[in-house]
Order: structure tokens, then sequence, then C-alpha cells
């Protein structure tokens, strides 16, 4: 009985091995290694349309902080009025006029998060206690150079003709 056991265990196993050699060599054989792949035509034109909607876009998602929204015959003037106001006092903070019929609106700075412009609105709710963060197309950041040149200062490693 337990020869029996053996052999049959022993012609399980040689038959086993036997098949696993026998079809590793056949499924190259079977299987084509190179391939191609097919894709829509109207994939490419929907890529371009992406591609040129992001180009005209002048900025990106963000948030700035909102001081006055008004609709009315004077709400233009109160909205430039403000605008200057706060530009005298925070030079260095971005302010916008923006007309979305029928109201016009004044918002402040240009901030990539949230947190950033409820650190700003809370720096300025003594002063602006209306305001409040809003989703906003802002601009994009400066760079270096360019603040250099608005600025004409000289960057280190470069010269700037003065004449």
């Amino acid at each position: 009985m337990i020869l029996l056991r053996f052999a049959f265990r022993f012609l399980f196993l040689i038959l086993a091995c036997s098949l696993n050699g026998y079809a590793q060599e056949s499924i190259g054989q079977i299987v084509d290694s190179s391939f191609a792949i097919q894709r829509d035509i109207r994939l490419d034109s929907l890529l371009m349309k992406h591609i040129r909607v992001n180009k005209q876009a002048d900025g990106f998602e963000g948030f700035r902080v909102q001081l006055f929204s008004g609709s009315g015959t004077e709400a233009r003037q109160q909205a430039n009025n403000l605008r200057a106001e706060f530009m005298a006092q925070y030079s260095d903070i971005p302010a916008y006029l923006i007309y979305q019929s029928p109201n016009f609106k004044v918002r402040v700075g240009d901030f990539r998060t949230e947190l950033e412009a409820i650190q700003l609105q809370r720096r300025l709710s003594y002063q602006y206690p209306g305001g409040f963060v809003s989703k906003d197309i802002v601009k994009f950041p400066k760079l270096a150079i360019e603040v250099a040149e608005d600025e004409e200062i000289e960057l280190p490693g470069e010269y700037i003709p003065t004449d």
C-alpha cells in the first residue's frame, strides 16, 4: 500500500514537471510580445482643446477676500473708493475691482490656499467686518526676475545697463 502511494506520487510529480516545462515552451509560441495601441482621433482634438482653454486662462483656481459687493447707481463709485482706500493702506496686497452683472465687487489678495485667505480676512476683520473668503481665478505669482525688472533692482550675477 505504501509502495503504491509512493509510485502514484512519483508518477504525478513527473507528469506535473513535464506539463510545466511544456507549458513554458508553448506560451512563447502562442503569445506575441509586440502589440499596437489604437486610439480614437477624437482624443487628440479633446486634448488640444484642453490645452487651448488652459492657455487662455490668466491664472489658476485660488482664493481671495471679498470686501465689498453692491449694485445700483452708486455701487461703482463705492467700490472704486474702497479699492483706493485699501491700496493706500496695504500696498503689498493686490486689490481687484470685479464686475459680475449687476454687482461691483472688491476682492483682495491672490492666495493658493483657503487658509492663507482666512488669515488675511481675520487680519482685516476689524476694519472690514463684512469681508469673507471666496473662490476666484488668481494671478500667477511673479518670478524673481519679473520683480527685479519691475523694481529695476540688480540681481546677483546679472548686469543691467542704466543708460
